[in-house]
């Protein structure tokens, strides 16, 4: 079975667009997410105008706020502060990545933990490790979101997550544990990481290595999640290797239209939630 990222979010976005006019409808403005885009990565610029254009679609606002690639760590924070100041400011967003010569750490305790949208604030952080998941990572919770639409079971599965970043793989396996599945994180250093994976019953991979999990080290009823993106031969691929797993596995995420898909969703969702508690509502 394909588990088809694009049907979850048009799911998420029916919610969203419902909500987003009774919001308007009630307090005469409209939710807004602001996202700040240092430098000139062109990947960056085309997710922030992407999500921008999915905001307006589904009645919400936006705005980029570009900055110049040399500006300084003061000049990205005062940025910060200011949006979080206003009132009609409801979601902040620090595209990644930044230049080198910015401390990403620094800065994304900067956003206001209420306003955070990709829970990449330490803050929200460290609520994840207590199960508390109001404002949990954007991607992790897209991986868990797919599971729960095709009411996949996660409680006592083996999981095998090959991702140990703070956006992706440690976030994710804190969901995957309040879900009361077992967890293994493997990484760069993994030995034998053929060996988890065969004995896995759910696979997570983000190694942004094209085609890296083959169907040899994968057994037939598992199911695969694929946060990669690759650009092959201007052809975009997971990490995955798509065609030779989707006759084996269970379920499989395609690349594109799987887990990126439900990302951009949550991010607006996200926004909307965090409007709704700044005017004392409930999402």
């Amino acid at each position: 079975m394909i588990l088809d990222g694009k049907l979850v979010a048009k799911k998420i976005e029916a919610g969203i667009r419902e909500r987003a006019k009774e919001f308007y409808d009630n307090f005469g403005m409209k939710a807004s997410l602001h996202t700040i885009l240092v430098g000139n990565d062109e990947a960056s610029k085309i997710y922030a105008r992407s999500k921008l254009n999915s905001l307006k679609n589904l009645g919400m606002d936006g705005e980029i706020h570009h900055m110049d690639e040399n500006s300084k760590e003061e000049d990205v924070i005062n940025k910060l502060k200011e949006l979080s100041s206003k009132k009609d400011v409801h979601g902040i967003m620090v595209e990644m990545p930044l230049p080198k010569h910015l401390k990403k750490e620094k800065i994304l305790l900067n956003i206001d933990p209420e306003k955070d949208v990709d829970g990449q604030n330490p803050s929200n952080l460290g609520l994840l490790m207590l199960g508390i998941e109001d404002h949990a990572p954007s991607t992790p919770r897209a991986v868990i979101r797919i599971l729960e639409e095709y009411n996949v079971p996660i409680a006592s599965k083996k999981v095998c997550i090959i991702n140990r970043t703070p956006v992706v793989g440690k976030p994710l396996a804190m969901l995957f544990l309040n879900r009361d599945a077992t967890v293994t994180i493997c990484h760069s250093k993994t030995l034998n990481i053929e060996k988890i994976t065969l004995e896995s019953d759910i696979i997570v991979v983000a190694v942004g290595r094209p085609n890296f999990l083959k169907e040899e080290m994968v057994k037939a009823e598992s199911i695969v999640l694929d946060v990669g993106i690759n650009s092959v031969n201007g052809k975009i691929v997971g990490d995955a290797d798509f065609n030779s797993l989707v006759n084996k596995v269970a379920m499989i995420t395609p690349v594109p239209g799987g887990v990126g898909s439900v990302t951009t969703s949550l991010i607006i969702e996200q926004t909307l939630k965090n409007a709704l508690k700044q005017m004392g509502k409930i999402y």
